[in-house]
């Protein structure tokens, strides 16, 4: 895969930013370098090596137990958010149109 301009316009429509010519030059650019060194990395032979989820030994007694707490602060902050409907915060969708 090759970052070009087309990837670089639809990902500028996507993130609803503004980027000037010399700007999309450097991100294309900074991609590209990313993906080339993805590709060093999928070199790699991870074949016998165990898989981890932290790189950070640690005991599961570190870990808190996962409780349910009531939090006495929900309806002002509630009332205080510009909309709500039935207890909960209203926020705008996320609508993409990928025909442009």
């Amino acid at each position: 895969m090759e970052i070009n301009k087309e990837l670089i316009k639809k990902l500028k429509k996507l993130s609803n930013i503004e980027l000037s010519p010399s700007e999309e030059e450097k991100i294309k650019k900074d991609l590209n370098d990313l993906l080339e060194y993805l590709k060093i990395l999928d070199e790699i032979d991870v074949d016998e090596v165990e898989e981890m989820i932290s790189p950070v030994e640690f005991s599961t007694s570190v870990l808190r137990k996962d409780e349910v707490e009531n939090f006495e602060n929900r309806k002002e902050i509630i009332n205080n958010f510009p909309e709500s409907k039935d207890g909960f915060l209203t926020v705008p969708g996320i609508h993409i149109n990928e025909e442009e």
